[in-house]
Formats: structure tokens, sequence, C-alpha cells
């Protein structure tokens, strides 16, 4: 089909512009950009829909083969989402398509006419249960009906003969009674054997002799139920107030047109450059009369990995997963350079554009840190292996000296749970390590669940999490402060860690277990640092988890 005929359709469902749709010329437009500013293709309010970055996600279409496009997040805060699952790249978009710019933003429909036979009732996903084959019966298989006739009635027998019949009836009861009461209490014994046997399968990091090691295999199998899958996104928030905080960006004006944006930044009382944030109740306050001004929402969100610490529903992770507000802050690479703010004779801001501002200026910046702000989760979800049913987490405890955390779900039935060992004081540089997780770089497995709800006939796509295991060896031990006849203090800069030869992992492993090779959980993958050809990881000491599960004295 001609690209020249083919005309792009956007079918907004959900959101400021629900019931519009607009439409682009393919040939005269090969990438649609989507966002709040104002000179995108498809340009939302700024103030109503405040989740969306000002780029946020760009449609294109292959040149070669004007029938496939594509759709590609822009680097956006809060992700862009093609039936529910976050994409990663460029994801192919087929007619019929719902894409939603952020988790809980608008929706649209994505169109085109006229549809490309390609397009027509594409199969995305399918669920590989459904697609069991189904053996169909035929003529040959059914039961063969005769004609025969019914056999005569037997004739009547007599009183003694009844009697004969009766007892000889009850004598095999009796003997019947007896041997199926034998066979219940065989099968009972069997059974019973081998819930035993597979039960010590199962739980085969519980072990009784220190000597023994297990393969990766072994442990893998033995705790996949027990490492689960964190979904969270959050939103910085005025502690007072509990309004939203968002970024001040100001219009770069040239010939009174505005070209660009620059992100505004001021010094805090103790010297340290800081963005400048304002809830949208006191912007105009603050910032006086400015025109042009856009507002970006504090925010982010990812994934992580946790571990069951106790059937109760407790899980532990990492403090940077479950409060991501209390780690240094990614900003997006269109706030830098920016701008430095100071204030005039009317105590508002005002930028000076003779001041600009770097990234190496603002540093390591954690939100978390000034007490005017706190962080609210917006979700916390958290998914067993194998599973695609989310459940809600809450947080519990926060180490406040190191990157773990405590949150919990709950669930009616008992959560099988690993097995922790503090082997902070006799672990070794070359002991054999396991991780476990969910590395974001890891094939997303997607179902399709056809939905049985009367009020709510969408089907549902959903990915369904599947941990990686990483094996490997304790490069060394980075202790965070130590003591000794020699020396009277001693402070690692970087932490107290232990350091992991592991190249397996990434991005979305933050959270899971570090498990020894008995198959005891001895620390909490927390950080990676990769690059060309060269790779290292990071691990917390599974005995500041084990910190956050009781009470700790500080002073005696």
């Amino acid at each position: 089909m001609n690209e020249q005929n083919i005309s792009l359709l956007i079918r907004h469902i959900a959101g400021s512009k629900k019931g519009q749709v607009e439409k682009f010329s393919v040939a005269s437009n090969p990438e649609i950009r989507i966002g709040r500013g104002s000179d995108n293709d498809v340009s939302f309010d700024p103030v109503k829909e405040d989740t969306i970055s000002r780029d946020h996600c760009r449609i294109s279409h292959d040149t070669d083969k004007p029938e496939r496009f594509f759709v590609s997040d822009s680097q956006s805060k809060n992700g862009t989402f093609v039936n529910d699952v976050r994409t990663s790249g460029k994801t192919e978009l087929f007619a019929g398509d719902i894409v939603k710019l952020g988790k809980e933003g608008p929706s649209f429909e994505f169109d085109l006419d006229p549809r490309p036979q390609s397009h027509i009732k594409k199969t995305r996903v399918i669920d590989p249960i459904l697609a069991k084959e189904t053996k169909m019966h035929t003529a040959t298989d059914l039961p063969k009906v005769t004609s025969e006739k019914t056999p005569p009635a037997k004739e009547g027998i007599g009183k003694n003969t009844m009697q004969h019949m009766i007892r000889e009836s009850e004598k095999k009861s009796k003997t019947g009674l007896v041997i199926t009461i034998l066979a219940i209490l065989l099968l009972v014994s069997t059974g019973g054997y081998l819930l035993f046997k597979n039960q010590k399968v199962k739980e085969i990091v519980h072990v009784t002799d220190p000597k023994t090691s297990f393969t990766p295999t072994e442990i893998a199998k033995a705790n996949q139920e027990k490492v689960v899958y964190i979904e969270m996104a959050w939103k910085l928030t005025n502690t007072a107030s509990g309004e939203e905080m968002y970024h001040v960006y100001y219009p770069v004006i040239k010939d009174k047109q505005i070209i660009g944006y620059q992100a505004a930044y001021s010094q805090n009382e103790q010297g340290a450059i800081v963005p400048l944030l304002v809830t949208k109740g006191d912007y105009l306050k603050a910032l006086g009369n400015s025109q042009g001004i856009e507002l970006d929402l504090i925010a982010s969100a990812g994934s992580g990995s946790g571990f069951v610490v106790d059937d109760r529903g407790f899980i532990a992770t990492n403090r940077h997963v479950a409060s991501n507000w209390l780690t240094s802050f990614h900003f997006q690479k269109y706030a830098f350079p920016g701008v430095l703010v100071e204030l005039n004779r009317d105590g508002q801001y005002a930028p000076n554009w003779d001041k600009t501002v770097s990234q190496d200026m603002v540093g390591e910046w954690v939100p978390g840190n000034d007490r005017q702000y706190t962080g609210v989760n917006t979700y916390l979800d958290v998914t067993f292996a194998n599973n695609s049913q989310r459940t809600p987490a809450k947080i519990v405890r926060i180490s406040s000296t190191h990157d773990v955390a405590m949150i919990k779900i709950d669930l009616p039935e008992s959560l099988p749970k690993v097995e922790l060992y503090d082997s902070y004081e006799e672990i070794q540089p070359g002991d054999e390590t396991i991780v476990m997780g969910y590395p974001g770089i890891a094939p997303v497995q997607l179902v399709l669940k056809r939905s049985q709800d009367v009020f709510n006939t969408n089907p549902n796509i959903t990915s369904v999490p599947v941990p990686t295991v990483s094996t490997g060896n304790v490069g060394r031990m980075v202790r965070g402060t130590e003591k000794n006849s020699k020396i009277d203090d001693y402070k690692s800069t970087f932490g107290d860690y232990y350091q992991l030869t592991i190249n397996s992992t990434g991005g979305g492993n933050s959270g899971g277990p570090m498990f020894d090779d008995k198959g005891r959980v001895v620390g909490v993958f927390s950080a990676g640092k990769w690059e060309p050809g060269a790779s290292i990881s990071f691990a917390v000491p599974i005995k500041y988890v084990m910190e956050l599960m009781g009470r700790q004295e500080v002073i005696k």
C-alpha cells in the first residue's frame, strides 16, 4: 500500500482529550511527537496532564515498509505503555493497540485509515494454555448402537435360596470391607512417605549438616516461589500540605518566540545547588507573573526484586526500591544546562541568565533529605514468580543507614520463606554466591487473559515475571567501619558491602537475595557498575535486614 494513502489516527479514550480524534498523513508526518510541550504534534494540557513529560514519546514508521509503525519512549518520567506493558526501545504498533502515557495517565487507540491487511485482527500474544490441541471426536469414536432385543426377565427364586444368597453376600461384604481398610492404610502410608520425601526436596535449603552444599539449580528450584518481583512509582509532596512538588522550567525567548526551556535551580542555606521546587498552589506567589513557565512533577517509576523473610508476608528489599525518594534523583537529560534563580526586591524568584547550572554543580541530590518534602508511593506492587496477579504492598521499616527496607503484603495463606544466615564475620573472598532477581534487561513474558467480567469485557495483557539466576563469587569485602589494635578508626567511602564478581545482573535485580552455596541468604543485591568488558556488583550484608526484623539497642 502506498504511504501517501495512509492516515494515522489517534483516538483519545482517557484523559483530558477523551473523545477527540487526531488525524495525520503518514506521507507528510514521518514522525508524530507526543507530549505536554506546545511544539508537539499531539500536545496535552500542561496543567491537567501533569504526569506526561514535555517530550513523552514518538510514533514513527518504517520508510521501507510503510505499513510498519513503532512507538518509542523519549525517556519520559512515567514511561509509555502499549497494551499495559511498559515499552523499552522501539515497540511495534498494530491497529487497535492501546497506548498509555504513564501507568495512570491518559491513553489513546492507535489506528490507520484505511487499515492495511497486515493490521486486520492481528494476534499479538497467545496464551499457551489456549494453544493446546483439542481432539475432535468422530463417529468412529462413539459407542455403537445395536438393535439387539433386551433379554427376558429371569424367573423368581425360592425362600431358602434367597437366605443362602444373603448369608454369602454378608460374608463377601465383610471380606471386602477388610480389604478396603487395608488398601486405604497402604495408600495413606505411601502418600505420607512421598509427601515427606517431596517436602525434604522442597525445603532443601534448611540444612542440618553445615558441610552440605547444593548446586545453583537446586538452590534456585527451592527458592523460586520465595523471590518476588516489585513494581513501584512515587511522587514528591510538600510535607506540610501534601501537595505535589514540581520543578520549575523557564521559557527561553528569542525574537518574542519561545525556542526552548531551561530548568531552574537555587542555592540553599548550606550553599548547595538544588532544583527550584514549587507547588501549583504557590508557584504564582513564588515566581510572580512570569509567562510561559512550565512545571515538571518530581516523580519516578521502576522495578526491583525482593524475598519473603516471614510467612506472614514480610518481604525484604532495597531502600531505593521501597522508598526511591531517599536515594539520588536521576534528572532527565533536558534538565541541564539549567539556570540559577535569585530573589528579587519583591521576594520572588527570577532567573539570572548569566549563570548556568550543570549536572556536576547539582551532584547527588536526594529529594527526601530535605524535611520540607516527603515521597509517596503511587503504587508498590508485589508479584510472585510465574504469576500475573499483582498484590499491593506497604512499607513497614526503612533503614536509616543502609540500602535495605521491609515491606509487607496481606494474603490469607502462609507464605514460604527463605533461610537467613549472618555470615558477616566468616565470609571470605572467593566464596561461591548466587543471586536471584528480575533484571530489566531480561526478555518479558506476556500472557493474554480474556475477561469473564460482564461489566468489563476487555482482554488483559500482562507480564509474568520469571526470575534470573546469576552465579559468581565474592570478590572482596568492603567494610564500612572497623577498629582493631592496629588502627583507631577506618571508614569506607562506599559503605558496608560485599563486592561480587557477577556480570549477568542489571537494573531490576536490586533487592534480590544473595545465597551462599548452602542455600542460605547472606546478602541483598544492591548495585552494580557495568562497563564494556568489565562489571562488578555489590550486596548489603544480610545482618542489616535482620536488624530491621527486631529491636536493636544503640545505647547501652
